[in-house]
């Protein structure tokens, strides 16, 4: 594949973030491949949660479910229970879409778009010179871009490839999670039996979703259908199905890649932040990933410029930072059952019962609806909220911000509205009290998440 289908964006990874940052690409006028390793779509149910802030970008760029998706008030911070049904949005609630639904629908919406899928082309080798990226797959493709997004997931074979590691807090537990069609399994939420904690859930059209964790797992194991079923008996006294449709160990994993970008390569989705996927938080920042690099890609390929990227690179990492600090908040609350463990949990049990303002902060995180970036001069705000938005008027173009008044506090201020709907004043100096007011979510209970 050369000359003129040459793509003016390759992307590595026809998951969730990969295929809509290609659709948002495509719209935006770019040519845009997408390389799959897999000969077709996963049909792993895998996660299934999306939250108000993922639903108003899809809702944003024309994404539409058909049918609608199912809706619930209820999510969890560490297993406890939060209502998201009140957030300021106008897809309060979580909505429920297994993957390979979510994946179907957004090749649908890509392709329309414009966007060239390939199955079956796995990455052997990614090299950047003469102003492209060149990549070769084992197949025996070799295709060439201005620009290369590795949304390969957690084991990212680009990320790889370059040599670019993940920092942060190392896997401290394994955990197992299995699907079940046709199960008598009763719900079980976060349930503590003994050292284990499972949960059973209903995922509709007969499947239960199971997941169990056992402090005695050693970490970097790979975990059997007969440890399951061992584990499962021993902690609730039932017996599992004999197979289950799909089964995986996964570690509780919270780590940000060192650098999101690498001359004309760049991370997005869980390629650059492995996460433990707790209450769709994984799935969820990497939808966002794509948001947000999507108009600066468009600027970049428009101008040339790298800062775009590079400014991507800050905001993202500082805020993963941030997430990943609360990822493992809730790890700890949902596993840990040490005397100050059930403390700090009886403890943020009772704030979110007696503090409004608190749950809502909380709900605000889950819904991702708090999101704020730190930059070397300046915070970016948060996203504008439906009735700042329809103050303020449409949003920006594709690539580029525009400059309007925005109702904030009881006044008016000038401020630079960004294709993404996050927005920041004219005046910076009064900007970082945002970035404070946003990290610092958890302060008396979990210290580093003030990263």
């Amino acid at each position: 594949m050369t000359g003129p289908e040459d793509p003016d964006v390759l992307v590595v990874g026809a998951g969730p973030s990969g295929l809509l940052l290609a659709g948002i690409l495509a719209k935006g006028g770019a040519r845009v491949t997408v390389l799959e390793s897999r000969d077709a779509p996963n049909p792993q149910t895998r996660a299934s949660t999306l939250h108000a802030r993922a639903m108003e970008i899809f809702d944003s760029h024309g994404v539409e479910f058909a049918p609608g998706l199912p809706r619930s008030a209820h999510g969890h911070f560490g297993g406890l229970p939060v209502d998201l049904s009140r957030v300021d949005s106008a897809w309060a609630g979580v909505w429920k879409c297994p993957q390979p639904d979510l994946v179907r629908t957004l090749t649908g919406w890509a392709r329309w778009h414009g966007v060239r899928l390939l199955h079956g082309e796995h990455v052997e080798s990614v090299r950047q010179e003469g102003g492209r990226c060149l990549v070769t797959t084992r197949a025996g493709a070799a295709v060439g871009a201005a620009l290369l997004v590795a949304a390969d997931g957690q084991r990212s074979t680009v990320r790889s490839l370059l040599g670019i590691t993940c920092d942060g807090v190392p896997a401290t537990r394994v955990l197992v999670q299995a699907d079940f069609r046709h199960s008598p399994l009763g719900k079980r939420r976060f349930e503590r039996r003994g050292r284990y904690t499972v949960t059973a859930a209903p995922l509709g059209a007969g499947i239960t979703r199971v997941m169990i964790h056992d402090p005695r797992w050693p970490v970097g194991e790979e975990r059997t259908l007969e440890d399951l079923r061992t584990a499962w008996n021993t902690s609730t006294g039932e017996t599992l199905p004999p197979k289950p449709s799909w089964l995986r160990t996964f570690s509780d994993e919270a780590t940000v890649a060192d650098r999101l970008v690498e001359g004309r390569v760049v991370l997005c989705g869980d390629a650059g932040h492995p996460f433990v996927p707790i209450g769709g938080q994984a799935l969820n920042t990497s939808l966002m990933d794509a948001e947000a690099l999507g108009w600066r890609v468009l600027r970049y390929l428009d101008d040339g410029d790298s800062q775009a990227l590079h400014d991507y690179q800050d905001e993202r990492s500082s805020w993963l930072n941030v997430l990943a600090a609360r990822v493992r908040a809730q790890a700890r609350l949902l596993f840990d059952t040490d005397v100050s463990a059930e403390e700090r949990k009886a403890r943020l049990a009772e704030r979110l019962d007696r503090d409004e303002g608190f749950r809502g902060k909380i709900a605000d995180c889950l819904a991702g609806l708090d999101v704020c970036y730190r930059t070397p001069t300046h915070a970016v705000r948060r996203r504008l909220s439906p009735a700042q938005l329809r103050r303020a008027g449409a949003p920006a173009g594709p690539s580029r911000p525009r400059r309007a008044l925005v109702p904030d506090g009881g006044r008016d201020v000038d401020v630079w509205i960004r294709p993404d709907r996050h927005w920041s004043p004219v005046a910076r100096d009064e900007a970082l009290c945002d970035w404070d007011d946003a990290v610092r979510l958890l302060d008396d209970l979990e210290p580093e998440v003030t990263l």
